[in-house]
């Protein structure tokens, strides 16, 4: 728990086979020298009341819980509770009304604690982790889309999990609990069950005018959902001047909010140039950090020991959201917006125009659901560790369940018309010029985080002059990255490979 501090900086707590301590730091906690079952949480405060101090232990006494996340549906889930569950302190604290859930629904079961978390698991929306113990065993669920991470390590005589690496890496081989599955850890050891998958809706949807409404919709809720109970109304926005995050802005403004927006990028990028003008044409409040060499050098390598990856591609599209995120939690922000997901449901990347001219829409459409159902391992375990490094917690509109099956209704002619079509995402950028965004971000040109912001051209530059008058070897990265399974030739220099290689090692 003190290894990961920083993903809950206001209050801690501890459950030891039966007994619940909590306090304001770790060093209060207390425990026995040897215990069966313990969990423990460290709380980020954004919605709940000074109460909501984790673990929660049921009415019944007979479960308790710890959360990571945010349960969008928690208030209509907590109307359909029992009216004995209503202890609830704040009917806003949506762990323990996900607790009281798990706690009716294990009655039900008549004490089967998996069925329950099944069960629990297909009622909710949201992004999560939890883990739950009747005392015997501990399921560990975590969100269909993966959007929370969730790491466990099993030796001869226990298993340790937790939300970050680093914080179990010292006991052994740490494996990764994939999205939508629940974790049983019991006197046997582990095992996996299935718990709630993100269904596949039928294309049905085929008429410009009805995607466009139906989507835009969609999207607006989905954006209501992540601002209900706030007690802080200052949120943040991830703000690279493209039309997925420039969207977003605008709508948390039409509905009510003052966004601070957050960009970082080399002086002349063209990030830094839309977010300017588009900031400026919507009234938008936008904080700018610009970088160069100098500001990679210093902070890459705590950013690559943060993301706990050692590739290149990994590095380059970590450092402007961990530096806006640095930003944001230096003026309080605690939560910030993101686009992720939108160029995966709608087909923004380059190369899928290529699926398109080689193998038709129908593999195209295959090739979008698989690149969701690998966002988990391409972007969002990096983007919550950067995030939370800060004390600021990511949401990701575009990931909502029920816009996600709606934009996959879609028809794929919808969103490139074919081969040749250079803009794509054509429903998406429609909502976002009906919404108000300029044609000039609606329909600009897709560019990579990376690029886009100039972050690639500055660490190249950076590698060159490490190495300079060096022969520089081929090394192998762990790198990740839906390009990867697009393209053959290679991302990025030998020589950017080998200098981000030397940095993981140092840091190893």
């Amino acid at each position: 728990m003190k290894e990961m501090k920083h993903r809950g900086p206001d209050a801690c707590g501890m459950y030891v086979d039966g007994k619940i301590t909590k306090g304001t730091a770790e060093e209060e906690l207390s425990c026995e020298d040897r215990a069966r079952i313990c969990i423990g949480h460290s709380r980020l405060a954004i919605v709940g009341g000074d109460d909501a101090i984790q673990p929660y232990v049921s009415c019944n006494r007979k479960i308790a819980l710890v959360h990571n996340g945010e349960i969008y549906n928690s208030p209509e889930l907590g109307s359909i509770l029992k009216k004995d569950r209503h202890n609830i302190g704040d009917e806003t604290n949506d762990s323990e009304i996900l607790l009281h859930l798990i706690e009716e629904l294990h009655e039900g079961y008549e004490g089967n604690l998996l069925m329950a978390v099944q069960s629990a698991m297909k009622m909710i929306n949201g992004m999560y982790v939890f883990a739950v113990t009747d005392g015997k065993d501990i399921f560990i669920a975590r969100d269909p889309f993966g959007i929370k991470p969730v790491y466990y390590v099993r030796d001869n005589e226990a298993t340790y999990f937790s939300s970050e690496k680093r914080a179990i890496s010292q006991v052994g081989e740490v494996e990764r609990l994939m999205p939508g599955r629940i974790l049983k850890i019991d006197q046997d050891g582990c095992r996996v069950y299935r718990g709630n998958e993100v269904d596949r809706s039928p294309i049905d949807i085929v008429d410009a005018d009805e995607a466009i409404d139906l989507y835009e919709d969609a999207l607006i809720e989905a954006v209501k959902r992540r601002v209900k109970g706030l007690r802080d109304s200052r949120v943040g926005v991830i703000y690279s001047g493209g039309v997925d995050s420039v969207l977003i802005a605008k709508i948390l403004q039409d509905i009510g909010f003052d966004p601070l927006c957050y960009c970082v990028g080399r002086k002349d990028s063209k990030d830094i140039e839309n977010a300017i003008r588009s900031a400026h044409d919507l009234n938008l409040n936008l904080k700018v950090t610009m970088i160069d060499k100098k500001t990679i050098n210093e902070f890459l390598p705590e950013i690559m020991d943060t993301i706990e990856v050692e590739g290149l591609l990994q590095a380059e599209v970590a450092i402007p959201m961990y530096l806006a995120a640095r930003s944001a939690s230096a003026d309080g922000i605690r939560m910030m917006f993101t686009g992720q997901g939108a160029d995966e449901l709608f087909a923004g990347y380059w190369w899928y125009k290529n699926v398109v001219g080689e193998d038709g829409h129908i593999k195209l459409h295959e090739k979008l659901w698989e690149d969701i159902n690998l966002l988990y391992d391409d972007t969002l375990e990096r983007e919550d560790k950067v995030t939370m490094a800060h004390s600021v917690e990511m949401r990701v509109p575009y990931l909502d369940l029920d816009l996600v099956k709606t934009a996959m209704r879609i028809s794929p002619h919808l969103k490139i018309k074919d081969a040749n079509d250079s803009m794509r995402k054509w429903v998406h950028r429609e909502v976002a010029s009906n919404r108000g965004v300029p044609d000039y971000i609606a329909y600009r040109d897709k560019d990579p985080a990376q690029s886009g912001c100039g972050i690639h051209e500055l660490l190249e530059e950076i590698a060159e002059e490490y190495f300079e008058g060096e022969k520089v070897e081929a090394v192998e990265l762990d790198d990740k990255g839906s390009l990867y399974r697009y393209l053959d030739e290679d991302y990025g220099t030998p020589r950017a490979w080998a200098f981000v290689k030397e940095i993981a090692e140092n840091l190893s």
